[in-house]
């Protein structure tokens, strides 16, 4: 049941005892912070709450009744916003649990019953304290760099995709940006026009703030936004250090994923956002060609010690081309991680019509998805032969 309500909450707690809901009311009260909200509960009633809407910028959960609280607040983590902080309470004076939650992201672990000092301490530490210091403990947007080998290969394809397939199918807030300012082209694939003032960010990052952010977005979907920008192809471009940087860091604190499209031309823009990236993702073809631009990139990645994890794709692949898969591999000296099978009509369809493949069922769709929750960590069993493994199987990958 609710304590105390603000029109724009910024601070809900979730609390199990009735003194300790006294202790943080009047704490609030005492640091001034209005806009808070208290209920009576734990983790279960906040996972259940934020699974339908928006989570606030701070959160304080009891996980008194957890049985198992880190694995608890991972599930929290994952329907919470990205950049909102933390403060547990339990009734565990334990070490070894209070590591396992400072590991996770935790702002702080306080015990019950709580001490009003103490909690009014680590609540003005947490609500106003050094802007460093709350975002160490913060969790941020996961950044995904997606990049082709060449041109043609399906990368954009790729990107829009796994972009949709997140926010519709995974009920992840979700960003692609297309950084090709020239000839992007990803708002074709949402039907969707290009907005501007990406180049303006990237020319002068200084004017980059909250406001300009959201101004870039253009929204596809109530999860799915897009950055993108069209110049005129005479336009010149003076790229200055830390524009893509900036971007991102603003992006990951409103969304769970930030879906690169990377141009394959290597410049200053395109190595910042592989640089920045937590994950890269490489598109490549079956063809000679594919797996000596493939090839080189996976060397070049090393050079400039871009220490990611590098997912490998491959598109449009029949199992039929003039190099196997076992001899792509070997000289690729890298492992294919996902195949997505070749269909002529499906990707043009989708460009043709604005529409990306989420909740199609095809083994296009089912490909994409699988690149998804690989992402994720995801691991399921198959029950049954999908359409997609039937297709692998055929060409005795399986």
């Amino acid at each position: 049941m609710p304590v105390a309500k603000g029109d724009s909450v910024q601070l809900v707690a979730f609390l199990q005892r009735d003194e300790d809901i006294e202790v943080v009311n009047d704490a609030l009260k005492g640091i001034n912070v209005q806009n808070s909200e208290i209920n009576k509960g734990g983790i279960a009633e906040a996972i259940n709450v934020f699974m339908h809407k928006k989570s606030p910028q701070f959160l304080i959960v009891d996980i008194s009744k957890s049985d198992l609280p880190v694995s608890d607040l991972a599930k929290l983590s994952d329907v919470c916003e990205p950049g909102v902080s933390v403060l547990t309470i339990g009734l565990k004076n334990d070490v070894g649990l209070y590591r396992n939650l400072m590991k996770l992201g935790i702002f702080e672990y306080l015990v019950s019953p709580l001490f009003p000092d103490i909690l009014i301490r680590t609540l003005k530490s947490m609500i106003f304290g050094e802007e460093k210091g709350k975002e160490a403990h913060a969790k941020f947007g996961k950044i995904i760099a997606v990049v082709g080998a060449r041109g043609g290969v399906g990368a954009t394809f790729t990107a829009t995709n796994f972009a949709s397939i997140l926010a519709s199918e995974k009920s992840r807030r979700a960003v692609i940006i297309d950084l090709d300012i020239y000839l992007g082209t990803v708002p074709l694939y949402f039907d969707s026009k290009p907005s501007y003032g990406l180049k303006e960010a990237f020319e002068d990052p200084d004017r980059v703030d909250q406001v300009f952010i959201e101004r870039l977005l253009t929204s596809v979907n109530e999860r799915l936004f897009m950055i993108s920008t069209e110049e005129p192809l005479d336009e010149p471009f003076k790229y200055q250090n830390l524009g893509v940087e900036t971007i991102l860091k603003y992006l990951s604190k409103l969304f769970h994923y930030i879906v690169i499209d990377v141009p394959h031309c290597y410049n200053d823009v395109m190595r910042a956002a592989l640089k920045t990236a937590d994950i890269m993702i490489l598109v490549t073809g079956p063809s000679i060609s594919d797996l000596r631009d493939a090839a080189r990139l996976i060397q070049l990645f090393g050079k400039e010690g871009m220490e990611r994890r590098v997912i490998v794709v491959m598109n449009k692949f029949t199992g039929e081309g003039k190099i196997k898969l076992a001899d792509f591999e070997e000289n690729f000296k890298h492992k294919i991680d996902h195949i997505i099978p070749y269909d002529s009509l499906i990707p043009l369809e989708s460009i043709n019509h604005g529409q990306t493949l989420a909740a199609e069922n095809n083994p296009i769709a089912e490909s994409l998805r699988r690149i998804v929750e690989d992402v994720q960590g995801v691991q399921k069993s198959v029950q049954k032969l999908s359409k997609l493994d039937a297709f692998l199987k055929m060409i005795k990958l399986k």
